[in-house]
């Protein structure tokens, strides 16, 4: 479990409390009369329910699945896991129930949050999937890693053998959906939260098809230079194939981006930036993400326990402050509620 919480100032903006500091504080029956206390996720959650008059004890989950935000591009390398990572995290703290799953064999959102998969025991999403294809027995709240308390934001994990998952994909009837059809089975589970995040390998294959098919809208990570818009093409590519092949089922996906790695001095991301606006105008999401230092201080070398977002290592920074600009676009976007409650 990690112990993150934020202060006074960015509490009351994630609560979206307009009030003085000291009305604040009365929200927090053991934190009245502490003025350098740090606010985590649950708090912030409670304090939000309670001001919508609403108690969380009396909440039960909704019967349905949650928004699902697919973090995906066609190459390595464009910061999709930091962003997927990141607006986790800020979700979190804006007091939504977060469920992230790691869908890369390469487990860089397992290690973002101090997870060495190379020594756990780890249980991962292809694994769950198998199980439930086989009709064998299995337990995601198992597979679970809790990260914040409450079950703000929890991590179903993943490891390299993640990678064999396609193997038996290749011998199941619509496996396209195999990863749907797991969720639904499941509704009384995934139900539970407000947000599922799934941060996907870059590579086309079965399994990344079979996550994406699961949603309405990926959420396409394109880093400013060339060969990142050469991915969004193969990516848009990718999804127009799923399109055409299973309309007549009535499914349809869309794409939603966000640019990543902007820096007002070189010329090629100005560029770049243009371009996919020019080429996508309609899909583009209005935060763009700075270059910036803080996301390279996220991963410790050398105390991977020590790894976190940027929100959590250096919440006050320009980076943090671009995710969490980002975090609340993707409320409206993709219409995330606080229990079944719209709050905008």
């Amino acid at each position: 479990m990690r112990n993150f919480g934020v202060k006074l100032k960015l509490a009351k903006e994630f609560t979206g409390f307009v009030g003085n500091s000291a009305e604040f504080r009365a929200l927090f029956e053991k934190k009245t009369n502490q003025y350098h206390n740090t606010y985590s996720a649950q708090d912030i959650r409670k304090a939000r329910l309670t001001l919508l008059g609403i108690d969380p004890s009396l909440l039960q989950a909704e019967n349905k699945l949650p928004p699902i935000i697919n973090c995906r591009m066609a190459k390595g390398g464009t910061g999709k896991t930091t962003i997927c990572g990141g607006i986790a995290s800020a979700l979190s703290m804006f007091g939504y129930k977060v469920l992230m799953i790691d869908g890369d064999p390469q487990a860089s959102l397992t290690g973002l949050f101090g997870i060495n998969w190379a020594t756990e025991n780890i249980t991962h999403i292809g694994e769950l999937m198998q199980k439930f294809f086989r009709k064998e027995e299995y337990d995601i709240a198992e597979a679970v890693r809790p990260l914040y308390e409450g079950n703000m934001l929890d991590l179903i994990a993943a490891d390299i053998s993640l990678v064999n998952t396609d193997s038996w994909l290749m011998g199941v009837t619509n496996r396209e959906f195999v990863f749907k059809k797991f969720l639904d089975a499941n509704i009384d589970f995934f139900g539970q939260y407000d947000v599922i995040l799934i941060d996907s390998a870059p590579s086309t294959n079965l399994l990344t098809n079979a996550l994406m098919c699961a949603c309405e809208k990926i959420l396409a990570v394109a880093w400013l230079d060339g060969q990142s818009l050469k991915a969004m093409q193969v990516l848009a590519s990718n999804v127009n194939e799923l399109n055409d092949a299973f309309h007549s089922m009535g499914f349809h996906l869309d794409v939603h981006i966000v640019a990543n790695g902007y820096h007002p001095s070189y010329s090629p991301c100005k560029d770049a930036l243009s371009t996919l606006i020019s080429s996508y105008p309609d899909k583009m999401n209005n935060t763009v993400i700075p270059h910036a230092v803080s996301f390279m201080k996220q991963v410790e070398l050398f105390k991977e326990e020590n790894s976190g977002t940027v929100l959590e290592r250096e919440p006050n920074s320009i980076a943090a402050r671009a995710i969490i600009d980002l975090a609340k676009s993707l409320v409206k976007e993709y219409g995330i509620k606080l229990s079944g409650i719209q709050v905008i």
